[in-house]
């Protein structure tokens, strides 16, 4: 061959060679066709997959916020209540308990309640104005107490009793242990709830390499061929999962995250919904969380179809 013939195919084989970048991997064409390897159906599977982990995850970090205000509140206040025959007997107690109140130490603030919000309190049972047209409405008085005060209050209630024989001393100790069951059992169910969707989200990937290992038969066995390791096609499968496996993700989280909006916008213009139902206050180091949820079902997804593959090939091939 001659320098010039040479010089001329030099020009020509540089050019033929391709260029790799950083992200050429994941940019060009899959080995596997789509269609084999679940497409748009497994985008949409994983979307309501995500959809519902999302809003699983969601449920944990608001029933954990909401009753930890709730129990922090119960913790720190207590309730004493003033009955009497008329007005002028529940007066009197009242005005001799506040006295009791102040003296005490560990009392950090005590607000007697006006007849007007004690009976808004029995409007959702009552109805409006029928509590102060037809009952004698006992005192209520709001304290709060510090934590050494709390843990021993039999003498609080002996002085209380002593000065207004009407007053009871509510702890709300009751409500509060009924409150701390209700919101562990509700994270309970919530973290269920999510760990079902997770497993199911391996099981739908597992049926899907399988199905698409089985429909790009001939082209596995070409790979083969050519050299081509059952390590090169496991990760091959795992990328192309994990790709829809994002896709659907991202989707279902922005399904979720606009019903959470929308349900926070309805709920703070329900009436009443406030003073019964927790708000969607998420926000911080707590809306992370829910950023993990996509990555964590595309990255399931992912692993479960390369084990499944990698299992598949050393079985058959």
């Amino acid at each position: 061959m001659s320098e010039t013939a040479a010089s001329e195919t030099a020009p020509a084989r540089g050019a033929a060679t391709p260029k790799r970048g950083v992200f050429s991997r994941w940019r060009r064409d899959p080995l596997l066709p789509e269609a084999g390897a679940g497409g748009a159906p497994l985008t949409a599977v994983i979307a309501v997959m995500s959809f519902l982990a999302v809003l699983a995850m969601a449920a944990v970090l608001i029933i954990h916020q909401s009753a930890g205000r709730w129990t922090a509140e119960l913790q720190s206040e207590i309730t004493v209540q003033i009955k009497g025959v008329d007005a002028a007997e529940i007066a009197a107690g009242a005005s001799a308990a506040i006295r009791v109140l102040n003296e005490t130490e560990g009392v950090e603030e005590a607000v007697l309640k006006s007849d007007e919000e004690t009976a808004a309190l029995l409007e959702p049972w009552l109805g409006k104005g029928n509590a102060e047209a037809f009952l004698t409405i006992p005192a209520l008085i709001d304290v709060k107490v510090t934590p050494a005060l709390r843990a021993d209050l039999d003498p609080l209630r002996e002085s209380l009793a002593a000065a207004a024989p009407g007053a009871t001393l509510d702890d709300h100790a009751t409500w509060h242990n009924r409150l701390a069951m209700a919101a562990q059992s509700g994270q309970a169910l919530a973290v269920l709830v999510f760990l079902l969707v997770m497993g199911a989200a391996c099981a739908v990937s597992m049926f899907a390499a399988r199905a698409g290992l089985a429909a790009n038969h001939e082209i596995v066995s070409v790979l083969h061929l050519v050299g081509a390791t059952d390590e090169f096609i496991a990760a091959e499968v795992q990328r192309r999962f994990f790709v829809l496996g994002l896709r659907g993700a991202l989707a279902g989280m922005a399904a979720a995250l606009t019903a959470l909006a929308g349900a926070a916008f309805l709920l703070e213009r329900g009436v009443g919904a406030d003073s019964f139902l927790p708000q969607f206050t998420i926000g911080g180091w707590h809306a992370l969380w829910l950023f993990t949820v996509p990555l964590a079902t595309c990255l399931v997804t992912a692993y479960t179809a390369r084990l499944t593959v990698l299992k598949a090939l050393r079985s058959q091939y």
